[in-house]
């Protein structure tokens, strides 16, 4: 991914989510930059997408990126998926740029 840019990022789950609340986590340096709940995301039965802004990509530097998925169920029942790798490349004209 790049810094300012407008990724769509999609994951392939092997459990059906619609029903759950679900976390998407982007981890940078240790600390969650951005995360993402069921109002951002577009879960269907196997598999959910996500789509960052400019803003959001602009917080992250240059570097290695970690996400993961965590959900848990109306009955309780919680789980979380592998932690994903990733990186954001640098850009050379920073900031949000407009159409």
């Amino acid at each position: 991914m790049r810094r300012g840019s407008t990724p769509t990022n999609t994951f392939d789950v092997d459990l059906d989510l619609r029903d759950a609340t679900v976390f998407i986590s982007y981890e940078q340096d240790g600390a969650v930059v951005v995360e993402k709940t069921n109002a951002d995301l577009d879960i269907g039965e196997t598999q959910i997408a996500l789509t960052l802004t400019q803003e959001e990509t602009l917080l992250f530097h240059p570097g290695k990126v970690f996400i993961q998925i965590r959900y848990v169920f109306p009955n309780g029942a919680a789980d979380a998926s592998e932690i994903i790798q990733t990186t954001f490349e640098r850009i050379i004209k920073d900031g949000v740029i407009e159409p």
